[in-house]
C-alpha cells in the first residue's frame, strides 16, 4: 500500500508504464530520474518488470501527507511522461508491486541494482533536507493547493446537506475530489466535516474513523497541523460547519433534507421488528433448524453458497419484520445477498421448487407490490424449538472478503469455545483448503485470531473493514441505482393507470445491512 491508515506516505512510488510510450521511453525517463535523484543527493530503489516497465522508489525518513505526495508525483508526470500517477491518487486503494512480486504477465519484478544498495537505501532513507530539495525543484510544475488556514465555504453545497454522500465519502476515504469544485484540500476537508455534521455524527465519531483507518484521507488532510493542535482545529471546523448548516437550512424551506435511512417502495413490510413477539421467536427457532437441515443438503458445492445465503437473508428479514410473510423486490434481495437481481430471483424460484424447503410463494407481485413468500415448517419433522443461532445475510464487508469468510466468521461468532479447522469444516460444510483461505483472510483484517485451543473472533470491527474496503460507498451507489430504476417503473405504471389508484408505499430497507440488535438511529449512522 502506498499510504498508511493515517493518510501518510513514507515512500514515493514512481511507476513508469510502457503503455505511455513504450520500453524505450520508459528507459529514457528512468535514466533522467536517476540523474536527477543523484544530483539532489537522493537514494532510491529501482526494479524492472518482465514487460519493460520500471518502478523507482524514493524512501523518506519522515512521512509526508498524501496531498504533498500526490502533488509531487503529478508534477513529475509533466516532466517524465511515462510516469503513471494513479498509485498515489487514492489513499484507500493506492498500491504498487514491489521487487520480487509476481507480475501479471508472468515472471517477477527484478532489482536493477545490488541488493546491498537497495537495503541501504530503505534503511537510511532520504532526510527531510533531501526531500525539500526535490520538492522545491518541482515548484514550477505544480500548483500547491495546501493552505494552513481552514477553509469554510460561504454556502453549504447539496452534497453536504444530504449528509455523507458517495462524493463526500470518497474524499474521506480516498482523498479524491473535483478540483474545480474544491479549490484546496482544506475545502475538501470541510465538505467531509459538514457532511458528518449533517449526518448526525459527533466529533468523537469522526476522530474514531480517522484513528481506525476508516477515513485515512481525512486523517491525512489534518496531518499538516501539529499533533497537539489537530483536535482543536477539528473542533473549530466542526462548530463552523454547524453554524453554516443551520444558516443554510434557515434560508431554505425550514425543513430538513436529511434522510438517515435509505428508503424504498418495493415492500409492504413496515415494522423494523427489532422486538419480535414471543410466538414468532418460537417459530423462528424451529424454522432456523429446518433451514439448517436444508443447508445440510445444499453443502458440497460452492455454487450452493448463494442459496444458503438467501436462506439466511430470509431468516434475518423475518426476525426483523416480525412476520412469516416476506415481501421484498428482487433488488432488495440483491442488496441482502450481494448477488445480481436476476440471480436473486432465480435463487428464490429454485428454493420454492426444492422438495422439503421451508419456504413457499403465496402471491405474485402486482403493480408496486413484490412477490410474497412465506416461511413454513415441514409437516413431518423432528425439528424442535431450541436455542436459535444468530445468522446474517451478506454483511457489507463480506462482499469483498467472500462468502466462505462470511460463513466461517458466523461460526466463530456463535461458538462458545475456540474452533479448530476440522470443527469449522464440519460446521460450515466447506472444504479444508477453503477454510484455511477464509481464516487467512479474516486474520489479515483482524476479524479472527488464533488462540492456544483454536480460532476465535478478532477485535476488528466489520463496519470499519467495510469502509476501508470501499464497500459502503458501493452499496450506496447500488441503492441509488435501484432507486432510479424503481422510479422509472413506477412512472410507467402511473402512465397506464388512473392517478391515485396505485398506493404510495415508502418503506425502509435493506434490513440485512445492519446488525439485528442495533437501534434504528445507530443503523442510520452507517
Amino acid at each position: 500500500m502506498v499510504y498508511s491508515l493515517a493518510g501518510m506516505a513514507s515512500t514515493i512510488f514512481l511507476d513508469l508504464d510502457t503503455n505511455r510510450g513504450g520500453v524505450q521511453a520508459v528507459t529514457k525517463d528512468a535514466e533522467r530520474l536517476r540523474t536527477w535523484f543523484g544530483h539532489n543527493g537522493a537514494q532510491w530503489v529501482e526494479d524492472v518488470s518482465p514487460n519493460g516497465g520500471r518502478h523507482l522508489y524514493l524512501p523518506l525518513a519522515e512521512a509526508i501527507p498524501f496531498t504533498e505526495a500526490r502533488d509531487f508525483v503529478e508534477a513529475l508526470e509533466r516532466r517524465f511522461t511515462t510516469i503513471d500517477p494513479s498509485p498515489h491518487r487514492s489513499v484507500a486503494s493506492g498500491c504498487c508491486r514491489v521487487p520480487g512480486s509476481t507480475h501479471r504477465t508472468g515472471g517477477v519484478q527484478k532489482l536493477t541494482q545490488v541488493v546491498g544498495e537497495a537495503i541501504l537505501a530503505v534503511s537510511e532513507r532520504n532526510a527531510p533536507v533531501v526531500w525539500a530539495r526535490l520538492w522545491a525543484d518541482t515548484t514550477e510544475l505544480r500548483t500547491s493547493r495546501n493552505q494552513l488556514e481552514p477553509y469554510v465555504p460561504e454556502e453549504i453545497d447539496s452534497d453536504q446537506l444530504v449528509g455523507l454522500s458517495s462524493q463526500v465519502l470518497r474524499i474521506a476515504r480516498e482523498g479524491i475530489y473535483d478540483q474545480a469544485r474544491y479549490r484546496s484540500p482544506s475545502e475538501a476537508r470541510m465538505a467531509v466535516i459538514a457532511g458528518a455534521v449533517r449526518q448526525g455524527m459527533t466529533v468523537t465519531d469522526v476522530q474514531q474513523k480517522m484513528l481506525t483507518g476508516a477515513w485515512p484521507a481525512l486523517a491525512g488532510l489534518y496531518s499538516k497541523y501539529a499533533p497537539g493542535t489537530r483536535s482543536s482545529v477539528l473542533a473549530r471546523e466542526w462548530r463552523k460547519a454547524h453554524e453554516f448548516i443551520a444558516r443554510s437550512l434557515r434560508r431554505g424551506s425550514g425543513r430538513s433534507t436529511q434522510r438517515n435511512v435509505h428508503r424504498s417502495d418495493t415492500s409492504k413490510n413496515k415494522s423494523q421488528g427489532v422486538h419480535a413477539a414471543p410466538a414468532h421467536k418460537d417459530f423462528l427457532e424451529a424454522w432456523s433448524k429446518a433451514r439448517s437441515a436444508l443447508e445440510q443438503r445444499l453443502r458440497g458445492s460452492k455454487d450452493k453458497l448463494g442459496l444458503r445465503m438467501m436462506l439466511r437473508a430470509l431468516e434475518e428479514a423475518s426476525a426483523k419484520t416480525g412476520t412469516r410473510e416476506i415481501s421484498f423486490g428482487v433488488r432488495a434481495y440483491a442488496l441482502a445477498t450481494g448477488a445480481h437481481p436476476s440471480t436473486a430471483a432465480a435463487q428464490l424460484q429454485l428454493l420454492t421448487a426444492t422438495p422439503g424447503a421451508p419456504i413457499r410463494k403465496i402471491s405474485d407481485g402486482r403493480g408496486r407490490d413484490a412477490d410474497t413468500y412465506e416461511l413454513t415448517l415441514p409437516e413431518v419433522s423432528n425439528v424442535l424449538p431450541g436455542r436459535r443461532r444468530r445468522v446474517h445475510a451478506v454483511r457489507p464487508a463480506f462482499r469483498e472478503l467472500g462468502l466462505p469468510a462470511a460463513f466461517v466468521y458466523e461460526e466463530l461468532e456463535n461458538a462458545q469455545t475456540p474452533l479448530r479447522v476440522a470443527e469449522l469444516v464440519q460446521a460450515t460444510g466447506l472444504g479444508r483448503s477453503t477454510i484455511h483461505q477464509a481464516l487467512e483472510t479474516l486474520a489479515s483484517w483482524g476479524l479472527a485470531r488464533w488462540k492456544s485451543l483454536g480460532w476465535v473472533v478478532g477485535s476488528a470491527c466489520l463496519k470499519v473493514c467495510a469502509e476501508v474496503l470501499g464497500v459502503i460507498e458501493a452499496v450506496i451507489r447500488q441503492q441509488a441505482l435501484y432507486k432510479k430504476q424503481r422510479a422509472r417503473w413506477h412512472a410507467w405504471l402511473e402512465s397506464r393507470q388512473h392517478p391515485g389508484l396505485i398506493p404510495e408505499v415508502i418503506e425502509e430497507y435493506p434490513y440485512w445491512l445492519f446488525e439485528p440488535d442495533e437501534e434504528p438511529e445507530d443503523r442510520a449512522q452507517l
